[in-house]
């Protein structure tokens, strides 16, 4: 359901001066991953020194435009919709499964992307378990932060420019 009027894209747009992406023309029952990525490199494609903000569906959308395009430098991940190889998709009832099976994706499991990696995770989110986020993190270099908060970062959205802007602060000294 993400959308770039959301409130974080919306937050985002107004804090960081962060260019919203739209990668899907469709509802969400028709996603096709492979479009959602080609719309977002497009977007990036003369960024050479691209930066990616991504939630949950967003947050593997970048991790896959990261580990595919060179110019991706840094992503920033909340909550990310990871779906480890080990996992049972077809335990996801509300999803379409060849969705599911797009998200799957174990490159991102055996590649290291070449980019800075930092995920923010809330310790209390009802739609991505917290397992599935700590095993990419062990496949890839990340720096992970633990918030006590949902999915949706309901009581840490004011904070989260504040905290996005440390991150970013941070890479770019490195």
């Amino acid at each position: 359901m993400s959308d770039p009027n959301s409130t974080k894209g919306t937050l985002f747009k107004e804090k960081l001066n962060a260019k919203a992406i739209k990668y899907r023309d469709c509802e969400p029952e028709d996603l096709v991953i492979a479009d959602c990525l080609q719309n977002i490199k497009k977007e990036i494609e003369n960024d050479e020194d691209a930066a990616l903000i991504g939630s949950s569906l967003g947050g593997l959308l970048a991790a896959k435009t990261a580990l595919e395009s060179s110019n991706v430098k840094q992503i920033i991940l909340l909550n990310p919709a990871i779906i480890p190889p080990s996992f049972d998709i077809t335990k996801i009832q509300d999803m379409p499964q060849s969705i599911l099976s797009d998200m799957q994706d174990v490159r991102l499991f055996e590649e290291k992307i070449g980019s800075y990696i930092d995920i923010l995770v809330g310790t209390m989110d009802e739609v991505v378990p917290t397992d599935w986020v700590l095993e990419f993190a062990k496949s890839q270099d990340v720096t992970v932060r633990f918030f006590e908060d949902d999915h949706s970062f309901t009581h840490n959205i004011d904070q989260l420019p504040d905290i996005i802007t440390t991150i970013l602060d941070k890479n770019i000294k490195k």
